[in-house]
């Protein structure tokens, strides 16, 4: 089946960084609110909201460089791109 959307070679498809990333942080945050609610552990909202945007914001430009790098590695010298 196709999409119908002009694709070119080596293209990948699947969900960009920033979506699994903040999908990560959106779990993570519910999972540690959850297990507080539960009583397993104490933890601050705004410690935990805090520590997660920084490990989201650290997780977003890793996987911007890694991205630009995997995009130069492909690309031949001289090829007109």
């Amino acid at each position: 089946m196709s999409t119908g959307l002009p694709q070119e070679p080596g293209t990948e498809l699947g969900p960009s960084m920033g979506t699994v990333v903040w999908g990560v942080i959106v779990v993570a945050l519910a999972g540690i609110i959850g297990a507080s609610r539960f009583g397993w552990f104490t933890v601050a909202p705004e410690f935990a909201l805090v520590a997660l945007l920084v490990v989201a914001g650290i997780g977003l430009v890793g996987g911007g460089i890694l991205a630009s790098l995997r995009g130069r590695r492909g690309r031949v010298a001289g090829d007109g791109t």
